[in-house]
């Protein structure tokens, strides 16, 4: 085991760091910066934009994303590279990936930045929060950059590997789509990409990531979005296959990752038809537009469970414990559905809890506008909303694990900028701003305020930065079929055709549940005073919100209701299971050895992870079911600066069977837990001697 003395330099330090990725963690997008290029006018009330550019909000740091090094001598807004695009991010602990849209000819085939968050999570007050600054350690390339752009991008639990989605339906070189611009460099030619897909990458040195893998082939079009998850002691990635226009070929395909080889390969596909691991291959689904993917640990049963956007054919959920054998356990029927964020845990409500999500539904643009299954330029008679600029849906996901069959999800709320069905804004303003102020992928983290652990939904708008959602719950439960329409706006003089002689769509019912609007940052165009930034992903650490301003690089801001908590120090960890003279009395031991950091870092909870079959017999720990394993979570915890060794005893099972143990786990509230690289472990039982 490697020596924890505090002593780490910057990138070793960005490596070793563990997380909290949920507990905290609110901010916005954003610095007073931007790009001249593409601008959009600001728009007038009710859009909020003109004049207020932060509201509850404050920038905290800005990285150009030009070059490798630190914001204030490599990431100024001048040093930005003329027609690169951003498009994701994803955050770590100490690390942070963006992805690359479009690289210029200054620099063709650029793909990934990564980038050291250090200082932010090292800030113990407000002052030290806007006084970090984040840093660019590297900068990756990829092969046949041309017909390949970076779209999503995910860490693996222990954040070691990136796992990067990009996409080819076109092999765009405009400055706009994606590709490159100029010929690229292959620094990896054993690696090719030759059509869009999903690479891994090795970020145990962040300051040189290597690709270790691609797969490309099932793909063709390329992939949009990427989860990882590990289920059973397999590593997996989930990649939204994205358009299904020449084939019926979209869906979620499951990917095994296999890190001793570094090789990536596909396991099954999943979408409306079936698995294909099974033969349920049809044709029946038609046209398909998969967009976004989530996995997490289902917080009331810790079974791996997908949240999925399958555009017109609204919020999947699915029970994905077996990849290669999916279940579809949800349904959340709605229009043009491109992102989705379960919430990390169980919503408490005056009468109980329940398990909630959200869904966000983009206006594209004029052309997609209210399509319907059956032909793709026609209006939907039944959207919600629909003259709006994109609407998010609060979305009562109990009842999915509850008896067989798919659960209709029913609606709590749902919250629209403007709508000119509702009066609020000209249909010919809104025509304009529609895109522009779409809501993207949103993002989903937890706070407390008065001893209370409340919900803050972080929804990114493409021009129109960040706006915070604060959720207040109530005791109803969703709205599903008839009851979520309340009415149908057929008289308005704001909307064409709307003079009572037609039906068409519907303005939806709520309960007593509320999405509020508390708050966004939008940081100006300094150059062209035009809505910026251009937002499509956000991710959370200590407090910070970063996101990715596709024309102007990578922002960090904060919320007001936000404030730095300690993080947790470098921790490393070594796993033994020491199996007895007889099958009753095995050691399970875990030699842990937390670092010091900057600030007040937070003491360490650890637990292990329990296989099926396995019985626990003694030790100072708690377990709670967590899938097909039960977690065993150690009641002492480790100091930073401590090394701790902790054990507990338990009987192997009577038959032969094997199991993996771990991977071991850490946290600083215990609700967000982080993996320690190194530490699963896959044992072998026989019979009792």
């Amino acid at each position: 085991m490697n020596e924890s003395n505090g002593s780490f330099d910057r990138t070793r330090r960005a490596v070793l760091r563990a997380a909290v990725a949920g507990v905290v963690g609110a901010g916005a997008a954003g610095t007073a910066s931007g790009r001249p290029d593409d601008p959009i006018p600001g728009a007038a009330p009710p859009y909020d934009l003109e004049e207020r550019w932060f509201r509850n909000a404050a920038s905290v740091g800005h990285h150009s994303l030009g070059a490798v090094g630190d914001a204030s001598t490599k990431g100024r807004r001048d040093q930005r590279i003329d027609g690169e695009r951003n498009r994701a991010i994803a955050v770590h602990g100490d690390l942070a990936a963006v992805s690359y849209l479009h690289a210029s000819e200054a620099d063709p085939g650029r793909r990934l930045a990564i980038l050291d968050v250090t200082e932010f999570n090292d800030a113990t007050s407000v002052e030290e929060l806007e006084a970090a600054e984040l840093s660019v350690l590297s900068i990756h390339r990829s092969v046949n950059a041309e017909a390949n752009s970076g779209h999503g991008v995910t860490f693996s639990a222990d954040g070691r590997y990136v796992f990067l989605a990009t996409a080819a339906f076109l092999p765009f070189t405009d400055g706009y789509h994606g590709g490159s611009s100029g010929e690229a460099d292959p620094t990896e030619p054993e690696k090719p990409q030759v059509s869009g897909g999903v690479v891994a990458v090795d970020v145990s040195d962040p300051a040189d990531p290597r690709a270790v893998d691609s797969l490309t082939a099932p793909f063709t079009t390329g992939a949009v979005n990427v989860a990882h998850q590990r289920i059973g002691g397999e590593e997996y990635v989930f990649a939204c296959k994205d358009f299904g226009f020449f084939a019926p070929d979209s869906g979620v395909y499951v990917l095994r990752f296999d890190r001793a080889a570094g090789k990536l390969s596909v396991v099954n596909r999943w979408s409306a038809d079936g698995n294909t691991a099974r033969g349920e291959i049809g044709t029946e689904h038609g046209f398909s537009y998969v967009h976004d993917v989530v996995v997490h640990e289902d917080p009331l049963t810790g079974r791996p469970t997908a949240y999925v956007a399958d555009w017109n054919r609204g919020m999947r959920v699915l029970d994905v414990s077996e990849p290669t054998d999916i279940d579809h356990v949800g349904q959340f029927d709605a229009h043009q559905i491109n992102g989705v964020a379960p919430f990390p845990a169980l919503v408490e409500t005056p009468t109980g809890s329940k398990r909630v999500a959200v869904a966000n539904h983009e206006e594209f643009d004029e052309r997609f506008d209210q399509r319907d299954d059956d032909n793709f330029m026609n209006p939907h008679p039944e959207k919600l909303n629909p003259n709006a600029t994109g609407t998010v849906f609060l979305v009562d996901c109990d009842g999915i694990y509850e008896g067989d069959g798919t659960t209709q999800l029913g609606q709590l709320d749902d919250w629209t900028w403007a709508n000119a069905d509702t009066g609020d804004v000209s249909l010919e303003e809104l025509k304009f701003q529609r895109r522009h102020l779409s809501p993207h992928s949103p993002s989903v983290v937890t706070y407390e305020t008065g001893g209370e652990r409340r919900f803050l939904v972080q929804q990114g708008h493409r021009h129109g930065g960040v706006r915070y959602l604060a959720v207040d719950p109530g005791e109803a439960d969703g709205l599903t079929g008839e009851a979520r329409r309340d009415y149908r706006p057929t008289e308005n003089p704001n909307v064409e055709g709307r003079d009572g002689t037609a039906e068409f769509g519907w303005i939806p019912a709520s309960t007593d549940w509320r999405l509020r609007d508390v708050g966004h940052a939008r940081p100006r165009n300094a150059d062209t005073d035009g809505l910026t930034p251009r937002v499509a992903t956000t991710d959370a650490e200590n407090g910070v919100t970063f996101a990715v301003d596709q024309r102007a690089g990578a922002h960090a801001t904060r919320h007001e209701a936000m404030t730095p908590t300690p993080a947790l120090p470098p921790v490393e960890a070594d796993h033994s299971y020491e199996a007895g003279p007889t099958r009753t009395a095995s050691r399970v031991v875990v030699d842990l050895a937390a670092g010091d950091r900057a600030g007040d870092a937070a003491t360490v909870r650890v637990r292990d992870r329990l296989p099926d079959g396995w019985t626990l017999l003694e030790g100072d720990v708690e377990t709670y079911p967590q899938g097909v394993r039960t977690a065993v979570e150690f009641t002492a915890t480790v100091d930073p600066g401590a090394d701790a060794t902790l054990e507990y005893v338990v009987e192997a099972p009577d038959e032969v069977r094997r199991g993996t143990f771990g991977p071991v786990e850490v946290s600083a509230d215990g609700e967000a837990w982080t993996e320690l690289e190194g530490t699963v472990e896959t044992v072998t039982v026989g019979p009792s001697l």
